[in-house]
């Protein structure tokens, strides 16, 4: 098994992060994207299918049926 090693610049990342940030706002600005549309965007969870995961349980214990 072999590992890449990367190095993270820290001030590119921060000007990606502006960048981002700045388009964010505009759309906002311009009406084309809802707070909260924008919000499901940028969700770390954004890019998993969890409609089509159930929770059953948490913590091993298991969930009222409803």
């Amino acid at each position: 098994m072999s590992y890449r090693v990367s190095h993270l610049d820290s001030r590119k990342r921060a000007l990606e992060k502006q960048e981002s940030r700045d388009r964010d706002q505009a759309r906002l600005n311009a009406g084309s994207v809802r707070p909260s549309e924008l919000r499901r965007e940028n969700s770390v969870f954004s890019a998993l299918p969890l409609h089509r995961y159930k929770m059953v349980a948490i913590g091993g214990k298991a969930l009222a049926h409803s």
